[in-house]
């Protein structure tokens, strides 16, 4: 049997459907929407998983093309395939300036128009938008569907760029609030909006308020992308010639079947969660998986949106170890595009996906009945992305390309075989230091999760917290006939010991940044009191306004002559001590972290302590049945001490006793 070709590269219905290639029926999820009495919707979902197909597929029902649904679903239903003029506009145009924008949503509009034959005029892109549903509209006195790909392109293409897209977003609100407009709404018979993000649309305050937002509704969840139910159908016929391709390649074992390659695709690109039991595999790199019989991270590579890029530069933190905790469905809906918080954006942009969806009862009152509330929870959707995401984001802080990335890699495991310490150690802590720069109150948890980070990032097999007789193991890193146990991580901040003198400047400084002014001029009075000599206390006091004023103006007088007559030492110290006594010990720690105070702990100290460790663990794995990597792949375990010291950080290794198991 001949197989349909895969519509790699090709975007719309007709010409899917006139070349004959391979096409998922979504017709009748379309059917659903065109006979619910609702007619405006917005749908967003993540880039490459078919948005402007579904909307093709629209405007050829729209236009009446029935010949094209021939053996769909749509076809053998009551649908009678009406005509009506389509207004079909992409929003994906150059818009690196407002005015820029405006001018190429005029040319879109006009170009659409010239095809009508009809005339918009020349004005700002909402006043012609409202002249072509007009002028469609009365072309047959025939009711216009308007269907807008890529809505938020304008914004979140320009994230890296505030002022712009904050003000391509007010052109967008006028140009959406044509379709809230009595006139026009009384002229359109249906309309989709879709995109990739959600907060693009709610930043418009009241612009297209009115859609009706279906991108969470469990009945279209698999409106986009490849269904469960969809996959055999589809890809049935294509396993057995790829099976027998990845046996050859070594991917698989002889004994292998067609089961095992349908649940490992599953494992690699199913998991994306839009509401309800609905299971959708990622569209884009099924279609590249069969036609390279290969497993790969084909959609992560093709691109990340420039919204994500930006906002990863900016915040890396937040997106290396992006917060995944609830939230409530509002939150999702209404994230505003100033206050983007990690996990919707993520959400959104398809790096994660539902986990759990708990309904919360919400208040209630004596005139309405309690409101329930959903919290949503995420996860990463499949072996695809948690794979390759966390490396794409360490590419982007780092500035490494590909190559780089596999260059140190390469140069790290080479160093590791050799038991050459300090080269491991100047890695990590080279690699480290650009984080470091973006989180000034790195602790020794987040230390851990940063090197783990970095070695799985360069291809290194690495596995958390294995379990000991008292405690647990930090990583345990794998090499070819080898395992590496980093027994400790210990990190700790600041590359120098601060002399008292510049402690307290220092600490003064963050007084002066953290303390309320009422504080710093009470501790100052205190002090000038205690140290200016009679004659200046005198001429302070014998001032007539002096004794009539309050107590906080005293203590501000008393402060002000303190600044102008004593030692900024002394001065220094007392606020130093306020400090210490005011601010909390975390806010102490970022402070003197950063202007480089190390705590009170020598470096022989620390290899004590890692040496020890390092001698108990080993001991422990050689009286132990121990589980796994350790005892069925290891042939030589060398205990490994990692100790992080200093702000940039550095890192410095102890390769420790060695112990050979004999096999």
């Amino acid at each position: 049997m001949t197989l349909k070709e895969l519509p790699l590269g090709n975007q719309t219905f007709a010409e899917i459907v006139d070349d004959n290639y391979l096409y998922a029926d979504k017709t009748k999820y379309v059917y659903e929407l065109l006979r619910s009495p609702k007619r405006n919707y917005f749908l967003s979902r993540p880039r490459r998983f078919g948005k402007t197909l579904l909307l093709t597929t629209i405007q050829e029902l729209f236009s009446g093309n029935r010949e094209r649904f021939r053996e769909l679903w749509i076809d053998s239903s009551d649908y009678d395939f009406p005509k009506h003029p389509v207004l079909l506009l992409s929003l994906s145009t150059s818009a690196n300036t407002p005015e820029l924008l405006e001018t190429n949503l005029r040319k879109k509009l006009t170009q659409i128009a010239r095809t009508a034959k009809v005339e918009v005029g020349y004005d700002s892109p909402d006043i012609c938008f409202g002249n072509l549903i007009n002028e469609l509209y009365n072309l047959d006195n025939s009711k216009v569907v308007v269907l807008i790909d890529e809505y938020d392109a304008p914004v979140t293409r320009n994230m890296d760029n505030p002022e712009v897209a904050q003000a391509n977003a007010k052109i967008l609100h006028d140009f959406f609030a044509v379709l809230k407009d009595p006139d026009a709404a009384s002229k359109t018979l249906f309309t989709l909006v879709t995109g990739i993000t959600r907060y693009a649309l709610t930043s418009m305050d009241s612009g297209p308020n009115h859609l009706n937002d279906i991108s969470l509704d469990p009945r279209y969840a698999g409106l986009c992308g490849f269904t469960l139910e969809e996959f055999d159908p589809l890809f049935g016929d294509r396993l057995e010639t790829t099976l027998l391709s990845l046996k050859e390649a070594g991917v698989f074992k002889p004994s292998a079947t067609k089961d095992d390659l349908r649940a490992e695709i599953y494992e690699w690109y199913d998991g994306y969660n839009w509401g309800g039991q609905t299971r959708v595999l990622n569209p884009f790199s099924i279609l590249n998986f069969f036609d390279h019989n290969k497993f790969d991270t084909y959609w992560i590579q093709s691109g990340r949106p420039a919204h994500l890029t930006a906002l990863i530069q900016a915040r890396p933190m937040d997106f290396l170890k992006p917060r995944l905790k609830s939230y409530t469905s509002e939150a999702i809906r209404k994230t505003a595009l100033t206050q983007l918080q990690p996990a919707p954006v993520l959400f959104h942009s398809g790096y994660l996906t539902i986990d759990k969806i708990t309904n919360i009862p919400g208040a209630s009152s004596k005139t309405r009945n309690a409101k329930v509330i959903q919290s949503w929870s995420f996860r990463l959707p499949n072996d695809e992305v948690s794979s390759a995401y966390n490396e794409d984001c360490l590419r982007t802080i780092f500035n490494l390309s590909d190559e780089e990335l596999k260059t140190k890699g390469k140069a790290l495991q080479k160093a590791f075989l050799a038991r050459d310490a300090q080269t491991v150690g100047d890695m990590i802590s080279d690699l480290l230091s650009p984080i470091s720069c973006h989180q000034r109150t790195l602790d020794e948890k987040n230390f851990h999760y940063y090197v783990h980070l970095i070695l799985i990032s360069m291809g290194f097999n690495i596995n958390s917290e294995l379990p000991g007789s008292d405690k647990r193991l930090d990583l345990s890193v794998e090499l070819p006939g080898r395992v590496y146990v980093i027994i400790e991580l210990k990190y700790r901040q600041g590359e120098k010991k601060l002399d008292p003198a510049k402690r307290n400047v220092v600490l003064t400084r963050a007084a002066l940044n953290s303390l309320p002014k009422e504080s710093l001029n009470s501790a100052l009075a205190k002090l000038a009191i205690e140290e200016l000599d009679g004659s200046i206390l005198f001429a302070i006091y014998s001032e007539d306004s002096f004794a009539n004023e309050t107590q906080l103006k005293k203590d501000d007088i008393l402060a002000d002559a303190a600044w102008k007559s004593l030692s900024r030492d002394n001065i220094n110290k007392v606020l130093a001590d306020l400090a210490k006594v005011k601010l909390s010990s975390q806010e102490l720690d970022a402070v003197l972290s950063e202007a480089g105070e190390k705590p009170d702990l020598s470096d022989d100290a620390v290899e004590s302590v890692l040496s020890r460790a390092t001698q108990e663990a080993l001991n422990d794995i050689k009286k132990r049945d121990y589980p796994g990597l350790l005892r069925h792949k290891a042939k030589q375990i060398i205990s490994l001490g990692v100790a992080g010291y200093g702000y940039k950080p550095r890192v410095k290794a102890v390769f420790g006793p060695e112990w050979r198991e004999v096999t």
